[in-house]
């Protein structure tokens, strides 16, 4: 199943009816400020209310899905130290409508031409698992499909790394200062295997405020 969508409004449509939670790749991420210090806000009466800093995030995550034409965004929640959020991808072709800067479409005809973007290193591997290093190579049905497994997991840290850059920009741009890294280097990702575990993790990012006296990432 593709969907295609022309326009912000159509986007928002299926979010808010829950269109999308099963037919796409999703993963759940969690990321810390760094020091985990209660920057973004606080949590009143089991309600978030966001500092200058958590209106600057919540901003940015709005914006994830103008990063990469797949993405979809419809469950996170800014935490006072912390994030969470689910990033999902449509499949190949998918196209949100609210990409800002253009990118090449990943179409089986131009996989080979991309292996600049996908070096796995490891010298374990046989010739044969690294044929995307040979750019005369022609991959079989199976081979693509492995290379675009290995792509998917390349596209969320490219986000995450895109979105604590931005964020981080405009959080030193309020506090006056330069070059500070408001985000911890590392964060936690794991891949949803299921519509239960989707459901599961989307109804804990979503009680997560009210949950905060007991939040074992509370400091």
């Amino acid at each position: 199943m593709i969907l295609f969508f022309t326009n912000k409004q159509s986007y928002d449509f299926y979010l808010n009816n829950n269109a999308l939670d099963l037919f796409i790749l999703s993963t759940y991420c969690l990321v810390f400020i760094a020091g985990r210090e209660c920057i973004l806000g606080e949590i009143v009466d089991g309600k978030m209310i966001l500092s200058e800093y958590g209106e600057i995030v919540e901003r940015e995550i709005k914006k994830i899905p103008e990063y990469h034409k797949r993405v979809i965004m419809n469950v996170w929640t800014v935490m006072p130290n912390h994030i969470h959020l689910i990033v999902s991808l449509g499949d190949y072709g998918f196209d949100n409508g609210m990409l800002v800067i253009d990118n090449e479409m990943e179409t089986d005809a131009n996989i080979v031409k991309k292996i600049h973007e996908f070096s796995l290193q490891d010298k374990q591997q046989s010739k044969q698992q690294k044929w995307w290093l040979d750019p005369l190579y022609q991959p079989n049905i199976d081979e693509i499909k492995q290379y675009r497994k290995e792509r998917r997991r390349m596209i969320i840290p490219k986000i995450m790394g895109k979105f604590k850059q931005q964020t981080s920009k405009q959080i030193n741009c309020v506090q006056n200062t330069s070059g500070i890294k408001n985000w911890q280097a590392n964060y936690h990702d794991h891949i949803i295997r299921n519509d239960g575990e989707y459901q599961r993790i989307k109804k804990y990012i979503i009680n997560n405020p009210k949950n905060w006296k007991d939040d074992k990432f509370r400091m």
